[in-house]
């Protein structure tokens, strides 16, 4: 979408298991977002993308330097059809939130530190049974 991505990713040992293509729908997803919140501000990226080991799994972390976001939506970010973009459906964050459900992780989206947007999606290493 015209906008760079930065990868960091630290050596780990071991696997999330599970299904593939749903956690590639919600980062496919999570990278749409931070996408659109660089280009709302004016800008080209980089999203900043690192994957590191967290406990006992994998946390993915994505930053956007994008306008953050208000305090309405985030109350409501994870409802289907609640969206603070205009024109949005509403469904990507809900739908992103669900797939890592299924996959025994958890998905917070807060603020980055000097701005715009931190999403922290984190999945067990293991068997998962989706």
């Amino acid at each position: 979408a015209g906008v760079a991505v930065e990868l960091a990713l630290s050596p780990a040992g071991g696997e999330v298991v599970g299904d593939r293509g749903l956690p590639e729908r919600a980062l496919r997803n999570l990278l749409a977002n931070a996408a659109r919140a660089e280009r709302d501000a004016g800008r080209s990226g980089p999203i900043e993308v690192a994957l590191e080991p967290s406990g006992d799994g994998f946390e993915i972390r994505l930053d956007d330097r994008g306008p953050g976001l208000p305090a309405a939506v985030r109350e409501r970010l994870f409802e289907p059809f609640a969206s603070g973009q205009p024109g949005g459906a509403g469904l990507g964050l809900a739908l992103a939130r669900r797939i890592v459900l299924l996959h025994d992780g958890e998905l917070a989206v807060g603020d980055r530190p000097g701005g715009g947007t931190r999403v922290r999606l984190w999945l067990p290493a293991g068997e998962i049974a989706t």
